[in-house]
């Protein structure tokens, strides 16, 4: 039996990951389909590219947290600048240019499915347990809360390109 803040604590954290994906799920769901793939939602990247986006990383920290309770943490290959990081998103993006927009939100859809169903096979002591990483001391729990935070992250840019496209776009409690 776990301890009950622990087994409440992971729950919290299915719900925080369910709750931000809903939101970023219902903007997404509120675009005509022409708007997805156009670019500008962020920079020149079209809502297609930003959803691919959050989907690779979603895979990279989901690939950590398993590595991190694998015990093969010092396999991680940290990227440690902003050089680094806009090299590594850059390469995202193109890998999935040529993605439908269907493949593009199936691939989101199935990986949050993955995830999801990793959490619900990690026991809570060892969701919580911190681990010295060379980024830190961190445990798998944050490494996956790193997954909500950046749904919400986006979330907050896509609602204020839609906002800034009220003819493109109807978003009804968002």
């Amino acid at each position: 039996m776990h301890p009950p803040s622990l087994e409440a604590d992971k729950q919290a954290l299915v719900a925080r990951l369910k709750d931000a994906r809903e939101a970023l799920l219902t903007l997404v769901r509120s675009l005509p389909a022409d708007q997805v793939e156009a670019p500008g939602a962020m920079g020149d990247w079209s809502v297609k590219d930003i959803i691919g986006h959050i989907a690779s990383w979603e895979d990279r920290l989901l690939t950590m947290t398993q590595m991190v309770l694998n015990g093969q943490a010092d396999k991680i290959d940290w990227i440690d600048s902003d050089e680094a990081l806009q090299a590594w998103n850059h390469r995202q993006q193109r890998r999935k240019q040529g993605w439908s927009w269907s493949d593009t939100i199936r691939e989101l859809a199935l990986l949050r499915e993955e995830v999801l169903w990793n959490v619900d096979g990690i026991e809570p002591a060892q969701l919580f347990q911190p681990h010295d990483l060379a980024a830190g001391r961190v445990s798998p729990a944050e490494l996956l809360e790193g997954i909500a935070a950046h749904d919400q992250e986006h979330l907050v840019e896509l609602r204020t390109w839609a906002e800034g496209n009220p003819e493109e776009l109807s978003v009804e409690g968002s």
